[in-house]
């Protein structure tokens, strides 16, 4: 029985790529530099006979396996495999990898150093990808022996299966962080049931200009996360305050985009404060909703839960940092919080 060729491609770039952000299950299509480096693509597969493709269900996933294809695309039968599509972010979907520092920063250093450990809060852990991935993969290669197929992944879920075709199983996997594009090969022969690597991304098709690139180590830098809602007075005062003195940060609306509970826990955990102290005693809420008497016998999972509910009952401002955490502003406390 003939050997199976599998292109594995990770795709082109998004605005979240750029932004440095945690894409997961969030729909996000190429941007201008994606489709550039798709262009690319085109060029790279040209002359290499292609009898299937197969893509995961988010957009740039498709465009990019279109742009694989070429002037092909209407020709050759695509598979849409909704299980090679990428990991779920949970709580940390979406967000900028400086602000998952922030609360969850062994999450960071997992995703770079270990994807075994991997698993940010109500999402999907490193494992769990792995085995879907995997056996997806593996199923359409057993499915079609003799063909060359080329497939569209994002670039965790190609991790899991880099390791796993290189035997690393998925409580000991290692990281590596493909570019945009990059393209990996393999050979599946039906007759023993064993896979070869040929080649683990490649982008020798990308110059400088058309390349992605990701600083992890601005990214694991400590930036202070400033948590505050623009009307408040009190948080105008601390802003001028870190203006002032020069302190880059990053600000998120406490209203506008509301604290999860996972990461209000990640704060209290860090704080040793009575949970009593994150709810914003003195606010028109908190005294409609009766919370003086509820306050003090609630779990932190219970706060957590209660505070993530509108941002207007917790104790404002917030300045957080991967090992600390500071609420309302004093600038006394606030200059030897961060050692000024």
């Amino acid at each position: 029985m003939d050997q199976t060729t599998l292109y594995l491609v990770r795709h082109g770039t998004t605005e979240y790529n750029e932004e440095m952000r945690l894409q997961g299950r969030s729909d996000i299509p190429l941007n201008d530099l994606g489709k550039a480096q798709g262009r690319l693509l085109t060029d790279y597969f040209k002359d290499i006979p292609i009898d299937i493709g197969v893509t995961g269900p988010l957009s740039r996933a498709r465009q990019t396996l279109d742009y694989i294809l070429g002037d092909r695309k209407d020709q050759i039968p695509i598979i849409v495999e909704p299980d090679i599509t990428e990991i779920y972010g949970g709580d940390a979907e979406g967000r900028r990898f400086s602000e998952i520092n922030v609360f969850f920063p062994k999450l960071l250093d997992a995703m770079k150093n270990d994807p075994s450990r991997f698993d940010p809060p109500n999402g999907e852990s490193g494992p769990e990808v792995y085995r879907r991935v995997t056996r997806a993969v593996m199923k359409i290669l057993k499915a079609h022996p003799g063909k060359t197929i080329a497939m569209a992944s994002h670039g965790f879920a190609i991790d899991t299966f880099l390791n796993y075709a290189e035997g690393h199983p998925e409580d000991q996997m290692i990281s590596r962080i493909l570019d945009n594009v990059a393209v990996s090969k393999f050979t599946y022969d039906p007759e023993t049931d064993t896979l070869k690597t040929d080649y683990i991304g490649d982008s020798h098709h990308l110059s400088d200009e058309y390349r992605q690139n990701y600083d992890w180590e601005a990214l694991s830098r400590p930036l202070p996360l400033f948590v505050y809602y623009p009307k408040c007075s009190t948080c105008r005062k601390a802003k001028a305050f870190l203006d002032s003195c020069g302190v880059a940060y990053q600000a998120r609306d406490i209203v506008g985009d509301r604290l999860k509970a996972s990461e209000l826990l990640a704060l209290m955990d860090r704080s040793e404060l009575p949970v009593r102290r994150f709810f914003n005693t003195s606010g028109k809420l908190y005294r409609e909703m009766n919370l003086k008497d509820k306050v003090g016998s609630m779990t932190p999972e219970e706060a957590a839960d209660c505070l993530s509910q509108n941002g207007m009952l917790v104790k404002r401002p917030v300045l957080a940092l991967p090992d600390r955490v500071i609420l309302g502003f004093k600038e006394d406390a606030w200059r030897d919080f961060l050692k000024l």
